[in-house]
């Protein structure tokens, strides 16, 4: 399945216009889109618009669209070169604007190929442990299967990998198709790995996600390697690696969140003021 069919993206009969009604399925905790999903969604509708692929996007979230709500993307293509595209997608619900993504677009011819990082040692997805789902909410972490990415030989850490280094296998288990709308989806599991490295107790919510593409190649599972890098003053950073099993690096992805006491019941929601307020508008 591509991404656009999995995430519920439709276009309309205006080129640059596509809009995702918001379910559970692509939603943090039933309650709100989950960021990742926005991006993805809109990088879909900003390789759709250019006939480019994606080099790199990042998104700023400006607040939150509801289960139950329907986000129009608009796509606006600022310059269109020989090789390179740079555009924007916004996406709103109602009048509110809930995320703008900025990105850049386009294949060159160049002979040059390097990778310098290498991935973390770890054991096949079967060898390792599920990593569950809190709480039973339909949400976009139900949808995905999940595995705690050990290290051969263990170590310090959640995963195995030192103090702060958090791993794990992902993939959807129907199928989906590796794209870089499909990479910014996997991307988006910074603030996991903030919470797994705090020792649990903190839920956060992104201000913005950005993807750098290398290569998209086909793959059941990837391999995501979340290094958050702190905790400051009610903010949270990080960087995210998403490795192909062969050991080749597919994308690079870092984020800023805002981070929060997780509520008694566990669950991890915006301002309750704020998902009243896009409620209200819709009515």
């Amino acid at each position: 399945m591509d991404a656009t069919e999995w995430l519920g993206l439709r276009a309309t009969h205006n080129p640059t216009r596509y809009w995702l009604p918001v379910t559970p399925p692509i939603s943090a905790g039933s309650a709100f889109l989950f960021g990742g999903c926005g991006l993805g969604a809109a990088v879909a509708a900003l390789e759709t618009t250019t006939g480019r692929p994606l080099v790199w996007a990042t998104a700023q979230y400006l607040s939150y669209a509801p289960v139950g709500a329907v986000m129009d993307l608009d796509v606006h293509v600022a310059v269109a070169g020989r090789r390179t595209t740079q555009a924007r997608a916004v996406g709103h619900v109602g009048d509110e604007e809930i995320l703008t993504v900025n990105a850049a677009l386009g294949r060159r011819d160049f002979d040059l190929v390097e990778q310098w990082p290498t991935p973390p040692p770890v054991r096949e997805p079967d060898r390792c442990p599920e990593r569950e789902q809190a709480h039973g909410i339909e949400s976009v972490g139900t949808r995905l299967e999940q595995r705690w990415a050990l290290a051969p030989d263990g170590g310090e850490g959640p995963t195995g990998h030192g103090r702060g280094r958090v791993c794990v296998w992902a993939r959807e288990p129907d199928g989906l198709d590796a794209s870089a709308a499909a990479l910014a989806i996997l991307g988006d599991w910074v603030p996991m790995g903030l919470g797994t490295a705090a020792g649990g107790g903190i839920s956060s919510n992104s201000l913005d996600n950005t993807l750098r593409v290398l290569e998209v190649r086909p793959t059941d599972w990837f391999l995501l390697e979340i290094e958050p890098a702190g905790i400051r003053h009610g903010f949270g950073h990080g960087q995210l690696r998403i490795w192909h099993p062969d050991g080749s690096l597919m994308a690079i992805a870092s984020q800023s969140v805002i981070v929060r006491r997780r509520r008694p019941d566990g669950a991890s929601r915006p301002p309750r003021r704020l998902v009243d307020k896009l409620r209200a508008d819709r009515t």
